[in-house]
């Protein structure tokens, strides 16, 4: 398996397992803040590491980052991270199923977007995006999406930049190394973490499933969180 370019960014960042949360962070998100109630436990969205960013801050990200580490890397506001999963889940709901496109070029996003597509019943495209898909109704696998969702804009620029060509809202999960200006709806988080990205996207698919109403106002999805997250890459596959 080869390697996703992208996920050597970042580094010195907590990627999987290993997301702690360090002094900045906890300094960032005191204990005492109970009053809001989080999609998941707190704790969990902390330990998956989804709003541990780059030491890289684009200027549109900037607005999204809540305190800087003592080693450079960004940490991102974990409340904003789960009010934008909400807001995208409520948009996505909208649309039939099969009219949404998910979309992912990175090794660790490609498990999360075939779960959430497979939850969801949205349309996956994984791994290389064919020129044309969008854009060139000639093309044989051509496909006229109403709203697409990737996993880093800047992995799926291909996919973005048809999306805009055919004025189709793109919705993405920005890390703040992203430049997100052809983003219609920006999620900000972790896109190079393998529990990160899994988070994200279950929670993405549980919130849509419980709007359609396929599953109860709290109920959850047949599979747990682990299920969404890709294997750990090994270096020299």
């Amino acid at each position: 398996m080869s390697r996703d370019p992208e996920e050597g960014e970042g580094e010195g960042k907590d990627q999987d397992v290993e997301a702690r949360v360090t002094q900045a962070e906890a300094e960032a998100y005191p204990v005492e803040e109970t009053e809001y109630r989080y999609l998941m436990p707190r704790e969990d969205l902390l330990a998956s590491g989804v709003q541990i960013g780059t030491k890289v801050r684009i200027k549109e990200m900037r607005p999204f980052i809540r305190a800087v580490r003592s080693d450079g890397l960004s940490i991102l506001n974990l409340q904003t991270i789960d009010q934008r999963i909400r807001t995208a889940g409520l948009f996505i709901s909208r649309f039939e199923s099969g009219k949404v496109v998910a979309v992912s070029g990175k090794e660790y996003g490609k498990v999360p977007i075939q779960k959430f597509c497979d939850h969801t019943g949205a349309f996956p495209v994984i791994g290389r995006f064919p020129p044309g898909l969008f854009s060139n109704p000639v093309f044989s696998g051509h496909i006229s999406p109403e709203v697409v969702i990737v996993s880093d804009p800047k992995v799926d620029y291909k996919a973005v930049t048809e999306a805009s060509i055919v004025g189709v809202p793109v919705i993405g999960v920005c890390d703040t190394d992203n430049s997100c200006g052809d983003m219609d709806l920006v999620i900000p988080g972790n896109n190079k973490g393998r529990r990160a990205l899994a988070t994200v996207f279950y929670l993405l698919a549980r919130e849509i499933l419980r709007i359609r109403g396929t599953i109860p106002k709290e109920g959850e999805l047949p599979e747990p969180v682990t299920a969404f997250e890709s294997p750990v890459l090994v270096e020299g596959e």
